[in-house]
């Protein structure tokens, strides 16, 4: 996950990854095709809490007043996980979290209940890093999507994951469902065009009018979709001109009901600060 300098809306946890090169996944040439995966869970907010009635120091003991969290990451798991286990035919009621003031399962048509699933897993995510400074409670660290399919995993609602180490791959994996999606957000971001694109065209120019506008933060979001695929004379995929559907995490009031596109060519010039996982349920 890209580091970030925010400490609401975005994620500020940078870890090495693991060299478990058995868990990468790589595109055989399988012709790719486009799809879009239906997300059986309201559009998640992390943001204006209290609107939403969540008061998180009781969801969460030790944790202060706060009306909005650096829970992207969490957010998005909760979303990716829902979807998962839903393509797999299995009630998503059955995901349930256990915190300190009892069990919150997934509900699939309560956004601000699926929220507190979320925060939840903020909170259990963060743990693992065993380090205060970087835990929630007591500080809104933010995560990265590593530590969430570790937690899914441990919570057994996974056997494993998978990484994309590139964009073909990670197109690859939205084949099969979505795909979590961590790196740089940036300020220029913020205000999706009317199209719904927050990288404008996906050309090396725009690419670089985002990178001048500044980073906001480190963000994870969920791809869901193709909504544009294009090959080039010789098969491969042209990136300039194949599209990605996002879930985010801000509420309907972003972008296109909660999502927004975005060029497969910008996730490629930024390949090295961008990070793609999906779980494995069996």
């Amino acid at each position: 996950m890209y580091a970030g300098p925010t400490s609401t809306k975005f994620g500020q946890v940078a870890i090495a990854e693991p060299l478990r090169f058995d868990l990468l996944e790589f595109h055989d040439d399988t012709p790719l095709k486009e799809v879009e995966h239906a997300i059986p869970i309201p559009v998640l907010d992390q943001e204006d809490l209290d609107k939403q009635g969540i008061d998180v120091t009781k969801l969460v003991p030790g944790a202060a007043a706060a009306d909005a969290l650096g829970s992207c990451t969490c957010n998005t798991g909760t979303a990716h996980i829902a979807e998962r286990w839903a393509a797999a035919g299995k009630d998503i009621t059955g995901l349930k979290l256990t915190g300190g003031t009892g069990a919150i399962a997934m509900s699939g048509t309560d956004g601000p209940a699926d929220e507190e699933f979320a925060i939840l897993l903020y909170h259990l995510v963060t743990d693992q890093t065993g380090v205060p400074s970087q835990e929630w409670p007591p500080t809104d660290c933010g995560s990265n999507g590593l530590y969430v399919c570790q937690e899914l995993i441990a919570q057994g609602f996974a056997a494993s994951y998978k990484s994309a180490p590139n964009v073909t791959a990670a197109l690859a994996l939205l084949q099969l469902g979505t795909v979590m999606q961590g790196g740089p957000w940036f300020n220029s971001w913020m205000k999706p065009d009317s199209n719904g694109f927050v990288d404008g065209d996906g050309s090396y120019e725009a690419m670089r009018a985002s990178v001048k506008s500044g980073v906001a933060g480190g963000h994870e979001t969920l791809q869901r979709g193709i909504t544009q695929l294009a090959l080039t004379s010789s098969g491969s995929v042209d990136l300039g001109n194949t599209v990605i559907k996002v879930r985010n995490s801000w509420s309907t009031q972003f972008g296109l009901n909660g999502d927004y596109l975005l060029h497969a060519s910008t996730l490629n010039y930024l390949l090295r600060y961008y990070d793609f996982k999906a779980v494995v349920l069996a």
